[in-house]
Formats: C-alpha cells, structure tokens, sequence
C-alpha cells in the first residue's frame, strides 16, 4: 500500500522537504507559481483539482470550474501527476430530483472535456455547513457515484472520511456505507480523521488518531484494496509519520 500526504503548494517548505516518510504528495495547486519549486523535491505526486472553497462547482458555475480543472491539469502535467481528483458539484438549498440529475450532468460533462486519463472524481458528505451557508452536496450515495462514474468515463476517488460523516448523516454505519462504495472499485483513497457529529469544516480533516472515523477498519478496507492512499490530516510533519505508520503496520 502507497501511503501519501496532502500538501498545498503554497505549504511551507520544510514539509516538502520532511517528507520521506511518506510514498508521494498529493498537491492543492493554489496557483501554477510555486510548481517549479516542488518539482525539485525528489518525489512521486498526484494532484488535487482546487475545489469549492475557490469556487469550483461545475453545476453553478461552468466556467469557473473549468479554468479550476484546467489549473489542475496544467498542474498535473507539470510534475508527471499519474492521479487527478476532483469534486463534485453542489447546491446552497436542498436539491430534488431535476437539480441532482442536473448537478450529475454538468459535473460528468466537465470531467470528459478534461480529457486527462489519471482524473478520479471522489464521493461527498451529504451536506456540510459553514460559516456563511449550508452545502448540499451530489455523490454521496453508491447510486449517485455509479451514475456520475458512469457518465463521465473517469475513475473513483473513495474518501473514507466523507464516507464515515455521509453514514452518519444518512444514520447508517459507516461500515455499510464504505462497503457500498467499495463496490465500484475505487483507484484511489483519502482518509483523515473526522468528529461524526460536527458536520462543520472544523470537525473534519482531523488527525487518524482524533475524532470518531473508525480507522481500524479503513486500515483493513486500505490493505485489502491495495490502492494509493493520500491523508488529508493536518500540517504535523511528527503527527504524520505516525499516521503513515499506522497504516502500513
């Protein structure tokens, strides 16, 4: 199993430099500036698709999202990125029927005109609240994921995290959920910790060892699936180390 690190590219640099504990980076292109820099560290990475919290949502905002996927293409390119992630799309009311179909259509449609032969799309939370608003979010279910997968050709993206916190929005085990999503064979994986019943930005991303995720199972899902595993945990180069171990013990 390939365990990885999520770094921004504006990060500073010592954690770039800190990271021979880990297989690869995965990296949030903020912009294309900071790219000749990173490459220099002597690594394998992947890269992530800047997303809502720069205005990414291809069912709102075509346009915008493109110019984000087309920053994470350029991105990819440049540092021999194998894997690309992508979100999906959202809405700021609670979507029917019409506006899920709608939000799947633009979001497969933006993910084909990438043409970038690495690009996964991963699973969402079903709704997360923030500061401002509260977002409803599409591909949170195995049915929602197969039909956006299924549209727009490109591989899957399996967060366990955002599974964990779906199931506890939806009020089934996280167990169920995960195995429902594992059935359309996931490429690659992201994991942190998360607090099941803070459905705020502030519960999430939180260290393996903190909050409520059970990681004794996504251990287990992580072996026997055998795929790249990137941890969104926060910036603690030590806290780290003990999570990638963790994963590989």
């Amino acid at each position: 199993m390939e365990v990885g690190i999520k770094l921004w590219s504006t990060n500073p640099e010592e954690h770039f430099q800190n990271s021979e504990f880990a297989d690869f980076i995965e990296i949030m292109p903020v912009s294309l500036d900071h790219l000749d820099r990173i490459a220099k560290v002597k690594k394998k990475f992947t890269m992530h698709v800047p997303h809502e919290s720069f205005g990414f949502n291809p069912a709102i905002d075509y346009g915008k999202s493109k110019a984000l996927l087309e920053q994470g293409v350029a991105a990819a390119k440049k540092l021999n990125c194998e894997k690309l992630v992508m979100h999906a799309s959202h809405h700021l009311q609670k979507m029917d029927e019409h506006a899920v179909k709608e939000a799947i259509a633009a979001t497969a449609k933006l993910a084909r005109e990438a043409k970038f032969p690495g690009l996964v799309i991963e699973n969402s939370t079903v709704f997360e609240i923030t500061k401002d608003n509260t977002r409803q979010y599409i591909g949170y279910s195995r049915e929602q994921m197969k039909e956006l997968l299924d549209l727009s050709g490109v591989g899957f993206c399996l967060d366990l995290e955002h599974a964990a916190i779906a199931a506890s929005q939806l009020g089934i085990s996280f167990k169920e959920h995960a195995n429902a999503l594992l059935k359309l064979k996931p490429d690659y994986f992201h994991l942190s910790g998360a607090l099941l019943s803070d459905f705020t930005p502030k519960g999430h991303h939180m260290s393996l060892f903190e909050g409520d995720v059970d990681k004794e199972f996504a251990q287990e899902v992580l072996r026997k699936a055998g795929k790249p595993v990137c941890l969104e945990t926060p910036l603690d180069i030590e806290q780290r180390k003990k999570e990638v171990e963790f994963l590989k013990s």
